[in-house]
């Protein structure tokens, strides 16, 4: 019984996070009239709280290591630091939700729940080497997201969204599972661990046993789940569903989708690759293997990030830019999973969290002034920034981030994701991104133009001082985690990653 109740502990923030889900349902059921805000006040505390616990249990990882409970959940600081990430993004994405006035006529008491649902999803799926669990919690995160979508009923483009969101979905999640399913078959366990290097007497076949005797199926294997894992993070050729599903969800939804999920995305996929493959321990030949997968995705990583801003250009609705832009920056992300080095992950994970603080600042400013306009094209925003300077000033420090200038946290993040790449022998992707962060100024950039460089529309200037706090304090928290003192802490944070999941290569020729 006490180790029953010390590994219901280890989950003590999922705990938490259910039960907030099951209150906020029951409580939204309960109520009378449609003000949801004390719902939305409630499931901030329960946020706060969930955070708490995070906190405590990375203290007591760094004493005790990484922990298992119920032989399926993998307790490491890895997880945690994509757990922390999902809490922070929720809480921003709630108050965008409070905050909008384009969803206060919508009844937004479910949104919370189904927010939570999602979160609960993203928390089993980044912390886990069972790959049985890992697709329960994505299919949970999923689900959540699907209806998330299509949340305003009477709108055609959410509903064309949701149903979008729902097929592309469903397919991507049944080529994941046969691919996991073939994995099972080759190995006889759904353990990542045990699939990498199989001791004797665990009843396990190790991959590089199967590997050795026929290499297509462990390849088909792979390839398929890596393929689920490219559609949930938007990597092309799996990117189609993005600009469509982003425009049409409502834009709190967008927000959480652009950053939440595919963080959570970007989680299990280094997690199923690391594990699989540069753990020690594992065979030589999975390990020859592995770098193989690291040239894949270095393609795709190059292919992404140029389709993303390339299209981009052509927008001339913001949201469906930030779409284009969030494809990108995926092929960004993917550079630090192609180094296949501790140092390509951990600059990954500093990546996600750089693009946290900016990508949440723009859509928040694009929730900003849909309130303002009732519009979300680029051309809405004449004159702008002379009537609104804080929220626009805010929006151009996110522009300078997601383009990668200083003294942005968003240039120093692509500065060791580039030393990261040229160390694993990437120097020809490097210079792809590099070409395209400059192609990405010019989009990002008509952004400000519109701003302060043309003449205003007639518009009576309508504020919303509690967005404009919220965009400011993350525009600040951009520019600090830029420099030097507070930038250490956060890359001290995303070390922790890759040593958590005892990835210990240091270069491409160590392996």
């Amino acid at each position: 019984m006490n180790a029953y109740i010390e590994q219901m502990g280890l989950i003590a923030p999922e705990l938490v996070l259910t039960a907030l889900s099951l209150f906020v349902l029951t409580w939204d059921l309960l109520k009378k009239g449609r003000n949801s805000d004390h719902i939305g006040y409630a499931t901030l505390v329960g946020l706060a709280v969930t955070g708490w616990l995070l906190l405590q249990q990375w203290g007591m990882l760094g004493d005790k290591g990484t922990q298992t409970a119920f032989g399926m959940v993998t307790i490491d600081r890895f997880g945690t630091f994509f757990k922390l990430f999902t809490v922070g993004s929720m809480a921003v994405v709630t108050l965008f939700v409070m905050l909008d006035k384009n969803e206060r006529k919508h009844g937004i008491g479910e949104y919370y729940f189904l927010l939570i649902g999602a979160s609960i999803g993203a928390f089993f799926m980044v912390s886990t080497n069972n790959l049985l669990l890992l697709m329960l919690g994505l299919e949970l995160l999923s689900l959540a997201s699907y209806s998330l979508a299509g949340f305003h009923k009477g709108s055609k483009r959410s509903a064309e969204a949701a149903l979008k969101y729902i097929v592309f979905g469903g397919l991507s999640a049944g080529v994941m599972l046969y691919g996991i399913s073939l994995l099972y078959g080759l190995t006889g366990t759904l353990d990542l661990g045990l699939m990498g290097h199989a001791p004797e007497g665990s009843g396990a076949v190790s991959l590089a046993t199967q590997f050795d005797a026929s290499p297509i199926p462990v390849a088909i294997a792979v390839v398929l789940v890596l393929a689920g894992f490219a559609y949930k993070v938007s990597v092309v050729p799996f990117h189609f569903w993005t600009p469509d599903v982003y425009e049409g969800a409502p834009t709190p939804v967008t927000t959480f989708l652009a950053v939440g999920s595919k963080a959570a995305g970007f989680a299990a996929l280094l997690r199923f690759v690391g594990a699989l493959f540069l753990t020690d321990g594992v065979d030589a030949s999975i390990v020859a293997y592995g770098d193989r997968i690291g040239f894949l995705l270095a393609i795709l990583a190059a292919i992404t990030m140029t389709l993303g801003n390339l299209s981009a250009l052509r927008q001339g609705s913001l949201k469906r830019m930030l779409a284009y832009s969030s494809i990108a920056h995926a092929g960004y992300v993917l550079m630090g999973a192609a180094s296949m080095t501790s140092e390509g992950f951990a600059a990954a994970m500093f990546y996600l969290a750089a693009y946290y603080c900016m990508n949440l600042g723009a859509f928040g400013f694009l929730i900003y002034f849909e309130g303002v306009t009732g519009k979300d094209d680029i051309d809405s925003l004449k004159g702008m920034g002379w009537r609104h300077p804080v929220v626009a000033w805010s929006m151009v420090v996110f522009l300078v981030a997601l383009t990668g200038l200083p003294p942005t946290v968003g240039f120093y993040g692509k500065l060791i994701l580039f030393y990261a790449a040229i160390d694993a022998g990437l120097a020809w992707l490097v210079i792809i991104a590099a070409i395209n962060s400059v192609i990405s100024l010019f989009y990002y950039f008509r952004v400000a133009k519109s701003m302060f460089l043309t003449e205003p529309v007639p518009q009576v200037p309508m504020r919303q001082h509690g967005l404009a706090g919220i965009l400011c304090v993350l525009a600040v928290v951009t520019v600090l985690a830029g420099l030097g003192a507070f930038k250490d802490p956060l890359r001290g944070w995303a070390d922790e990653g890759p040593a958590s999941l005892e990835i210990y290569a240091t270069d491409a020729g160590s392996r």
